[in-house]
Order: C-alpha cells, then structure tokens, then sequence
C-alpha cells in the first residue's frame, strides 16, 4: 500500500508540472513589449474599444511577476494573454484589475502604425454581428480611405445638424436613438484587427459616425456605399 501511494504522489507531481508547463510564460521588457518564453516579441497596438479583434479567445500564459487572476462584477478573469482562434499572430492581454483587454501584434508581422490613417479598407458591420466570436472580417467594403474620412470631418457634428432633434421626446427622453453598427478601420489585410467607429441610427432618418471622441454626421450616400460595396 506504500509503494502505491508513493505512486500515486509521483503521478499528482509529473501531472502537475505538465500542467503547469502547458501554460506559456511571457515577460513584460522595459519597453512595454512582451516576449513569449520562445523570443517572440509582441507590440501593444492598442486597447479594447479602440482596437477590435473577432474570434473565440483561449488562454496561454501568464506575464511573469503579474497576480494571477482578479474579481470583476463577480467573475473571476484569469490575467495573461489569449491567442484567437487558435492563432499566436494576435494576442489579447487582461492585466491586473482591468477590465478591457489590451491588444498585442507579433512585431515582425506590423507593417505600419496602427491609427485610422493609415486604413487600407472600410468595412461596415451590423451591430448583431459586432463581437461575435463567429464574425471574420471580409474583403467588402470602401477603399477611398482618405475621402471617406476628409468627408466626414469636414462635415457637421450632429449637434450642428440637429440629429438628436429627430428623436427626442418631449419629455427630454430619445426614442429610436439605436447602434446601428460599426464602420471597421482595417489596416492590414493579414491581420485579424481593426479600429471600430460605432455608427448610430436617428430613427432610421440619419446616421452618425463617431471619429476621436467626435460624433460627426454619416451621409446616406456612404451608408448606402458601405453596406453595398
């Protein structure tokens, strides 16, 4: 019966340093990029909300010296990085009592920085469809970057267009005032990124475009374009 449960503690042991070393370790360098245990190098692109990465995320590795996991509105979230959907290009990092997610790129494969100027393609997705784990950004959409984005800016703000007259009640309440979705800033083709610019309805009789902290009006004519195109 000794030899046995000697057995069975050497078993828990082996079992319990595969499981640990199942879990990558990665290393946060004074430059604030992160290295994975085999010299990958990945660089901070940007934060959720500002930067959006569809696909199913699954956990890899810890940051060393960084506490494991916290609580946040009753759910406990691991702390560490996240590849999507089974691909170590993008990884997803959740640090220490914050709740929105950072964003990583492996450095090699980062062209060029990650800003709305720098967009290559204009994709328009449903707000049903934003942030399902099953959405893959597609070729569609505009790729007249530049005038999309000279247009709107140089347009009125919807404060300036009066949009929010359109639905607001006497009672000071909006009514039909909805997300109607996002305008996806892509970047490069090869990565699975994109800068989201949330789209609101005004009772289905205008749109709205929010640009840097800027709600701008969003025409027809390049609703009808994204959409279709």
């Amino acid at each position: 019966m000794r030899n046995i449960s000697i057995i069975f503690i050497c078993l828990a042991i082996i079992f319990s340093f595969v499981a640990c070393n199942n879990n990558v370790e990665f290393t946060e360098t004074e430059n604030k990029t992160i290295l994975s245990a085999d010299g990958t190098e990945y660089t901070f692109v940007g934060n959720e909300g500002y930067v959006g990465c569809f696909g199913e995320k699954e956990f890899i590795g810890h940051i060393k010296g960084e506490k494991k996991s916290f609580i946040h509105i009753a759910m406990r979230i691991k702390t560490g990085m996240y590849s999507v959907n089974g691909s170590h290009d993008v990884l997803i990092r959740y640090l220490p009592d914050n709740e929105f997610a950072s964003i990583y790129v492996k450095s090699e494969l980062l062209k060029t920085e990650f800003s709305l100027d720098n967009c290559i393609r204009f994709e328009f997705v449903k707000y049903s469809h934003y942030n399902d784990e099953e959405t893959t950004i597609s070729e569609k959409g505009i790729t007249e970057c530049e005038q999309f984005l000279s247009d709107i800016k140089s347009g009125q703000t919807v404060e300036d267009a009066g949009l929010y007259d359109l639905v607001r009640q006497p009672n000071g309440m909006l009514k039909n005032c909805y997300t109607y979705g996002y305008v996806c800033g892509i970047i490069q083709e090869d990565l699975n990124l994109f800068i989201p610019l949330r789209v609101m309805s005004f009772d289905d009789k205008a749109y709205s475009i929010t640009i840097d902290d800027t709600e701008y009006v969003l025409s027809q004519e390049w609703i009808d374009k994204l959409i279709t195109e």
